[in-house]
């Protein structure tokens, strides 16, 4: 290789090195827009009640490889499916619509918690795949509650066996979708009998059954048996009347969900002071209490039939987990308690999900969903009432929120929404509520269409309340070459201190144009015009600019330049008014170095400005001024126009030069003509002047 094709090789390879390096990223172009590849799920929030609800909290997505949002080329089906239906279902199909980046699905919960896998699949596109996780306590057990748990031994007929279906630490727990048939029996029949059998129905905890007294004094215990649980089992005790001195309170189940229920759990029973039954020799009013009633609340009064042992109120629980102590009293009867526990899920923290967390940066609407929960992460309703809850974003400019949304009494969650701009990053939404740990989430955006550009301009930038201006927007595609102008464009326009805009012209070639209608003001006021174009296709863009509105009267400026014939300035030339407007004193000012002279704040109307300056023509020029408006104007000072004494000496010049030009041509052409005269004799200048005389 020759040495001159080696430094060649060299340079090249230098001036390689030297551009890379001031692009330290590379070389990059203009990223087109994103092909899709494959589904991405979404879940939020990720864990819901097992309560047989209906959650709009599925979402899938287009994304292309590098997992930012993707458009869907045409209408894209997508299959769904859940790898447990007992634990949750969803939707089994769904449509991306073309030139959209997701849809969304509803979740179905059962009484059954758990986890389930939610799989989306659409043909030519990879799966996708996300976890939904529904809570609730996990039955394992039976328990058996005789309520009450001494009856007549009268061949009576009872309603007064409730079995409750209760996970491992004995909290209440629903049945699954099928029902629970719990079977039945009496240890001792000779003292009373019970229902073969009963049924907690799917989404209950406790079911009811009858017991049957006989005729004879004594105990016997009631069992119940279940597949899959563990039995339970309580004592029933069965006497002779006697005569009641106390009141006796029982509650059956004690311990029932804070879900804002009534359950008819509260007995009252009339007994001796050994706990045998007493008959009520007359209808007896019976008054009851809670000792919390933002646990739950139970009705005022009761009524113990005449004849009767027992009666029975209803329990009234709230969303607020907790102890309550009941109390009965009535008068001539020691008063009775007995405590009614609800559990649930405590709500201290705020959750927030995007839906979806990957977006692009189109000006769109998308879905934002928070949630109250409890210490463990699990879904939790707030026990007094509707929580407000305060929306931020760290950058606005970005996306941004709804300053609020409220999670309804009852209710875990509350969905908003969150709006993308055309400016592509990151951005942390918190959501802060009084009372509860705040939460946070991070949104990406991405540009996945091109951009468009956009300029806005006011003709004029100023006017007067109530008055017009005119915006005009230009709209480019500034990622092609040369860049294109974009027609057929969706623009809005926007005022942030009020005012009215006409319809928005396409004037074609990538021109819009609107009439704006300044509000009514009193004072100088800055608005801030926004033009934001959006097409399909296009990632869309924005721009401002600002008109100043003055009040009416408010009167404007005059703004003079004094310049002579070849442009250049005049300056201490005096410029005044001769006529201006009734109220407006006269004008006088002097121009300086630049040949400019302003006033300020003149009333609106009609001037004539004079300008004098030494060595000038004086000159008078009319001038109109408007509200709120800044007139400019030229002046052109010319030099000053000859007399006459100067004009009859430049007259007897001409004539002078004339008449020796005259002589010169008359003396050669004779000497032409003579033959060689050189000279012109004296005698011949004087006949020439005598005859010129």
């Amino acid at each position: 290789m020759k040495l001159k094709s080696l430094y060649g090789y060299l340079a090249v390879l230098l001036l390689f090195v030297y551009i890379s390096s001031l692009n330290p990223e590379g070389w990059t172009a203009l990223s087109a827009p994103s092909s899709p590849t494959k589904l991405r799920v979404y879940v939020g929030p990720s864990k819901v009640l097992a309560d047989r609800g209906v959650y709009e909290s599925i979402l899938v997505q287009v994304q292309d490889a590098t997992n930012r949002p993707a458009r869907a080329p045409d209408d894209t089906v997508v299959s769904l499916s859940s790898s447990k239906t007992d634990i949750g279902s969803v939707d089994p199909t769904i449509i991306i619509p073309e030139g959209k980046t997701c849809a969304s699905a509803q979740f179905y919960s059962t009484f059954t918690p758990g986890s389930t896998t939610i799989t989306a699949v659409a043909s030519g596109y990879d799966s996708g795949q996300a976890t939904m996780t529904t809570v609730g306590p996990i039955p394992s057990k039976l328990a058996v509650y005789c309520v009450p748990p001494v009856l007549p031994s009268d061949n009576g007929t009872y309603t007064s066996i409730v079995v409750q279906l209760q996970d491992t630490y004995g909290n209440p727990a629903r049945a699954p979708i099928g029902d629970i048939n719990v079977t039945l029996s009496s240890s001792n029949t000779e003292f009373g009998t019970v229902d073969n059998s009963t049924l907690i129905e799917s989404g209950s905890t406790y079911a009811s059954a009858t017991f049957y007294t006989t005729d004879l004094d004594g105990t016997t215990t009631i069992t119940a048996i279940a597949s899959g649980y563990t039995s339970g089992d309580a004592a029933m005790r069965t006497s002779s009347v006697a005569t009641g001195s106390r009141l006796m309170v029982f509650i059956g189940p004690p311990r029932i969900t804070a879900s804002g229920v009534t359950h008819e759990s509260i007995c009252v029973e009339l007994q001796d002071a050994s706990g045998n039954v007493a008959r009520a020799p007359t209808d007896i009013t019976v008054a009851l209490s809670s000792s919390d009633i933002a646990v739950g609340n139970v009705d005022s009064t009761l009524t113990i039939e005449n004849g009767n042992t027992y009666g029975v109120a209803n329990f009234h629980s709230t969303f607020k987990s907790g102890t309550t102590t009941i109390t009965a009293a009535t008068s001539g009867y020691d008063s009775g308690q007995a405590t009614m526990t609800t559990v649930g899920p405590i709500p201290s923290k705020l959750a927030v999900y995007p839906l979806p967390q990957a977006v692009p940066a189109d000006m769109q609407e998308y879905s934002l969903a928070v949630q109250l929960q409890d210490a463990s992460g699990a879904p939790a309703r707030d026990p007094v009432g509707p929580v407000m809850v305060t929306l931020s974003s760290s950058n606005t400019a970005i996306g941004n929120v709804g300053s609020s949304t409220t999670i309804e009494f009852g209710l875990t969650y509350s969905k908003t929404a969150f709006y993308s701009s055309y400016t592509a990053g990151s951005v942390t939404i918190t959501a802060m509520a009084a009372g509860y740990d705040s939460g946070e989430t991070i949104i990406s955006t991405h540009l996945i269409d091109p951009p468009l550009t956009v300029l806005a301009t006011a003709h004029p930038n100023y006017t007067i309340s109530e008055e017009n201006t005119t915006i005009r927007v230009y709209v480019t595609d500034e990622t092609l070459t040369p860049p294109a102008e974009v027609s057929g464009a969706v623009v809005e326009l926007t005022s942030d201190n009020g005012g009215d805009f006409s319809y928005v012209t396409d004037e074609r070639n990538g021109n819009y144009s609107a009439v704006f209608t300044a509000p009514s003001v009193e004072t100088r006021t800055v608005l801030t015009i926004t033009a934001t174009a959006s097409k399909a296709g296009y990632a869309g863009g924005e721009s401002s600019v600002e008109v100043i509105v003055n009040p009416i009267g408010v009167g404007g400026d005059i703004i003079i330049r004094v310049q002579d014939l070849n442009g250049n300035p005049v300056s201490g030339a005096t410029v005044a008014s001769i006529d201006e407007p009734s109220g407006q004193p006269p004008l006088s000012g002097v121009t300086n170095t630049t040949g400019h002279v302003e006033f300020s704040n003149v009333r609106a109307g009609s001037y004539v400005i004079q300008v004098n300056k030494t060595g000038h023509d004086t000159r008078t020029q009319p001038i109109t001024v408007t509200d709120g408006q800044s007139t400019t104007t030229i002046i052109n000072l010319p030099p000053p126009a000859a007399g006459f004494m100067d004009s009859l000496l430049i007259w007897i010049l001409l004539a002078v030069v004339l008449a020796i030009i005259a002589i010169v041509t008359v003396v050669m052409l004779k000497k032409r003509s003579g033959g060689g005269a050189d000279l012109v004799s004296k005698k011949e200048w004087e006949e020439y002047y005598r005859g010129k005389g």
